[in-house]
């Protein structure tokens, strides 16, 4: 019999509890177990990857959409003074740019994944090729005219620095920057934006001048050629820091605009990141920028096909009562005539004007999610430790100044 206050141990092999003789902590934590099944975040919460699949989402923020338009629209409208004195059927500035960059990225890709996978060496230098030659291409069809690029890549990398900083903030904190927050960021940034890619593109053409004039002094003329060829080790060097420069510019553009958005820091600090994480993890580098580019094409192509969608179903039901429509809401490509031609051919293309707008939004809000994991892999910094006007690194605490006492101390 048991006396009060005390407590009998159950006997060995009671069932009185479930799962056996556990106790009412193992009761409550095999009650928990079983009160919600396994979800998708619980098997993906520790990996790194998968925080790209919400990249198309967060690239649907207004804020970031609206400034990637704006910054197209004004590169499109300072690319008309490189078309001044060109017909009308001649490709502008903005689209030969455009369709260049694009042109590039895809030989590059292909011609990296091809010569790496078949061992052609060659196949992968060529892939830097049209890259690099972008300068040479612009100067050939627009002479002096092609200047007019260097105002375009400013304006588009201040859109690309503000949607980086909002991305960031999101990420990071889940704060919400609006989109006046976002561009006074890229331009308070903008040098760094700018010089962080033409810095070390005009270190290359540099070397590569310096590179003409020893070739032009000392091959030249007969009697100089044996200095030449007892100095092309120097030669050498230059080439290799030159080409070095190059490759890492142009593999690792995508983290400098993030890694100044990030850190708060100036070109060269985002050049040195950018440098530094891109041969430290290559094959993850990689592997980043495939979820991001799978993700990202299938998001950008729902939302051009809903563009696209949305035109043809207005033409096709304007056309269908209003036999003598304007050509351009069935053909947005026509020419403009006139007043109402143009203020029509504006509203059509709207659609696809934001789809393009998208696109910009997922590739650097991928860009800077990318540049985070992979600082993360490297650094080992937390996702959360970014640079913050006013608060303590990597939180959303007030950072508090000590007061400053002055007068003289007492020895």
């Amino acid at each position: 019999m048991d006396t009060p206050g005390t407590t009998t141990p159950p006997a060995s092999g009671s069932t009185g509890a479930p799962f056996g003789d556990r106790g009412p902590r193992s009761e409550l934590h095999a009650g928990l177990r079983l009160s919600r099944p396994v979800a998708l975040a619980d098997l993906t919460d520790d990996l790194l990857w998968p925080k790209l699949l919400k990249v198309p989402r967060l690239a649907l923020r207004p804020a970031s959409i609206g400034i990637a338009l704006f910054a197209l629209l004004a590169a499109d409208l300072i690319s008309l003074v490189g078309n001044i004195g060109r017909k009308d059927n001649q490709i502008g500035l903005g689209s030969l740019m455009s369709d260049e960059l694009l042109r590039g990225v895809r030989t590059l890709l292909g011609e990296v994944r091809d010569g790496l996978l078949v061992g052609d060496a060659g196949r992968v230098v060529e892939a830097f090729v049209p890259l690099v030659t972008l300068p040479r291409t612009l100067w050939q069809d627009f002479s002096w005219g092609a200047l007019v690029a260097i105002p375009m890549a400013i304006v588009l990398l201040i859109g690309a620095g503000a949607i980086c900083r909002i991305a960031a903030c999101e990420i990071a904190h889940g704060l919400r920057l609006s989109w006046v927050d976002g561009l006074g960021f890229g331009l308070r940034k903008w040098r760094s934006l700018f010089l962080s890619i033409a810095g070390p593109a005009l270190l290359a053409g540099a070397i590569f001048l310096g590179v003409a004039v020893f070739g032009w002094l000392l091959f030249s003329l007969s009697w100089t050629q044996w200095a030449g060829a007892v100095l092309f080790p120097v030669v050498l060097l230059a080439g290799l820091l030159g080409a070095i420069l190059l490759v890492l510019t142009i593999v690792g553009a995508p983290l400098m605009a993030p890694a100044i958005a990030c850190e708060g820091g100036d070109a060269i600090e985002g050049v040195q990141r950018a440098y530094a994480y891109v041969p430290s993890r290559p094959l993850r580098y990689v592997l980043y920028l495939a979820v991001l580019t799978l993700s990202g094409w299938v998001a950008v192509t729902l939302a051009t096909a809903l563009g696209l969608g949305l035109s043809r179903f207005n033409a096709a039901a304007i056309g269908w009562l209003a036999s003598d429509a304007p050509v351009g809401i069935s053909n947005p490509a026509a020419q403009a005539e006139g007043f109402t031609g143009f203020v029509l051919k504006l509203w059509v293309n709207l659609p696809l004007m934001l789809a393009t707008a998208y696109a910009m939004s997922v590739a650097f809000t991928g860009f800077t999610m990318v540049y985070l994991l992979l600082r993360r892999v490297v650094d080992g910094q937390h996702l959360s430790d970014i640079w913050m006007p006013g608060l303590l690194p990597g939180t959303v605490a007030a950072r508090v100044e000590e007061p400053v006492v002055s007068g003289s101390r007492e020895e």
